[in-house]
């Protein structure tokens, strides 16, 4: 049965978020809610079980409303069912989403499917960009646990670059929560070098080491690390920043020239970052929205509206 104003719906179940959105038969976002998973004080993280337990406690009240708002309209329900594009990738989390995915699509008579939580991320921070989709496009995937760079190119996702050991997430996180910032101490990083930053003081930290294999981060923690009695909060926050900064400029530079792409979307909750948004101004890159940078089920929801209508034309 055609129905005249259908919704479709996005389920995601990370690390750190449980969240749902609705999309239009337009294309447009017309509900997205998430909440962050509980972290206790001094925590860095969240084991899988706890995570998945928390994601069981939270769906049922993110996709309630939703599904009485909508009742009758909805036509697809998509959930990440895995970290990646690519065979073998598996996160314990995401079956929480796949499954009550499932469990819904099946009670409402909506078809469901599947995509992977960076794909969705593509599609989120895309929305409501100048992005030209049907364009080769270097995405940059900077989150709590990921660092990687994606050569995007139709339907296909390639891993082009990436770090060799932690990400920029994972070493905010960890000066952060060194700091006495709660975890996820990103947002605090960002804040305290913003404050810095009129100063410009000169970095006094070394470059971070780039191979052709990828980025190497743990020089720059360890050093970072040590300076915490000699510097101040807010002098630590800005040399991590301005390092980053400088590291991702080097990376996503080489990669344009590389494969001969113009376009550069920068995604994950670390492009939240004010202070990478301005410091980049002059280059050209493309952040998504704020709201749709972090993790989030809209890009699952446009997906579900983009596939659907594809199959029906």
């Amino acid at each position: 049965m055609q129905i005249s104003d259908p919704v479709y719906i996005g389920i995601d179940t990370s690390n750190y978020t449980t969240s749902a959105a609705a999309v239009d038969g337009s294309g447009n976002v017309i509900t997205s809610s998430r909440r962050l998973l509980e972290v206790g004080e001094g925590g860095k993280g969240l084991r899988q079980s706890d995570a998945l337990f928390q994601h069981w406690k939270a769906l049922p009240e993110l996709l309630s409303p939703l599904l009485e708002q909508y009742r009758g309209r909805i036509v697809t329900v998509c959930a990440a069912s895995r970290p990646r594009p690519v065979d073998g990738s598996y996160m314990p989390v995401f079956t929480a989403g796949t499954s009550m995915g499932r469990t819904v699509a099946a009670a409402i008579g909506a078809e469901y499917m599947e995509t992977s939580h960076q794909v969705a991320h593509f599609y989120a921070a895309a929305y409501k960009t100048g992005i030209d989709t049907s364009k080769p496009v270097i995405m940059a995937h900077l989150s709590g646990g990921t660092l990687e760079f994606i050569l995007r190119d139709g339907e296909k996702y390639e891993l082009v670059f990436g770090t060799n050991d932690i990400s920029y997430g994972q070493l905010l996180d960890r000066l952060g929560t060194d700091l006495g910032y709660p975890f996820p101490a990103g947002k605090y990083i960002d804040e305290a070098a913003l404050r810095m930053a009129p100063e410009a003081p000169k970095c006094p930290f070394k470059r971070v080491f780039m191979s052709e294999s990828g980025l190497n981060l743990s020089g720059l923690e360890t050093s970072l690390r040590t300076a915490e009695n000699m510097l101040s909060a807010d002098e630590l926050s800005y040399f991590a920043m301005d390092r980053i900064a400088e590291s991702f400029l080097r990376s996503a530079e080489a990669l344009k020239d590389r494969y001969g792409v113009s376009q550069v979307l920068v995604s994950g909750g670390v492009a939240c970052s004010q202070f990478l948004r301005e410091h980049f101004g002059p280059y050209g890159y493309t952040f998504g929205l704020k709201e749709y940078c972090s993790d989030n089920a809209a890009g699952e929801a446009l997906i579900a509206y983009d596939r659907t209508c594809r199959q029906r034309q």
